[in-house]
């Protein structure tokens, strides 16, 4: 169930004035393109009629919500230290 609704997840058109879907996104950020305006040269979002009125926000929380699940992942995979007598 859950790649189902990862698969819907990824066909959801995030800029609808230029028909960007989320998995495009999430693809060039996973890629490393980790701002608005890098995206905006990379794919073009917010270049539509609305000019990122619709889209900039929705955007900007993918990108915080992918460098927070890295940054989780880091402090999952950091080795403790043992304690010392």
């Amino acid at each position: 169930m859950e790649a189902k609704k990862q698969l819907l997840e990824n066909l959801k058109k995030v800029c609808l004035c230029r028909s960007i879907k989320a998995g495009t996104i999430m693809t060039a950020i996973r890629g490393g393109t980790l701002s608005f305006e890098a995206l905006r040269r990379e794919l073009g979002v917010g270049t539509g009629n609305c000019k990122a009125k619709r889209c900039r926000s929705k955007i900007e929380e993918r990108i915080c919500d992918y460098k927070s699940s890295l940054k989780d992942a880091e402090v999952s995979t950091v080795p403790t230290q043992p304690e010392r007598n």
